[in-house]
C-alpha cells in the first residue's frame, strides 16, 4: 500500500461484475503504462495518428470516421494473447504455498526496532 502513492491507481464501478458487492473497486495501475509492449506502442500510435486527423471535425463525425479506422486494427508486432504476461499468474500455486510455508516459519520482524 506504501507505493499507491508512487505508482498510483484508478477508480472503477464494480459495473458487469456480479461477484462483487462494491459499488467501486480500487485497482493498481497496469505495469504496461510506463512500460509498454512494441505492439501496445504501435497501437497508441495509431490511435494518435487517427485522433489528429479527425481535428476540427464536428463531434459525431470524428467519432464515426475513428470508430472506422480503429474498427479491426491489430498492430504489425502485436503480442500473441496466449503470451500476455496478464493472463499467467505471477507465481505458480506450489511457489505461492512455499512463500507462506516460509512467512509463517520466519520470525516477525518490525524493522530497525525489531522485537
Amino acid at each position: 500500500m506504501n507505493k499507491i502513492g508512487a505508482k498510483g491507481f484508478y477508480v472503477k464501478s464494480a459495473g458487469g461484475m456480479w461477484w462483487s458487492k462494491k459499488p467501486v473497486i480500487i485497482a493498481n495501475l497496469p505495469y504496461t503504462i510506463e512500460s509498454p509492449h512494441v505492439g501496445q506502442i504501435e497501437t497508441r500510435i495509431h490511435f494518435a495518428e487517427v485522433a489528429s486527423k479527425t481535428r476540427g471535425m464536428p463531434l459525431a463525425e470524428r467519432l464515426e470516421v475513428m470508430r472506422r479506422e480503429l474498427t479491426g486494427y491489430r498492430a504489425p508486432d502485436a503480442m500473441n494473447p496466449a503470451d500476455y504476461p496478464s493472463k499467467q499468474s505471477y507465481h505458480t500455486v506450489d511457489q505461492l504455498k512455499a512463500m507462506l510455508a516460509k512467512k509463517k516459519g520466519a520470525p516477525v520482524s518490525y524493522g530497525a526496532y525489531g522485537v
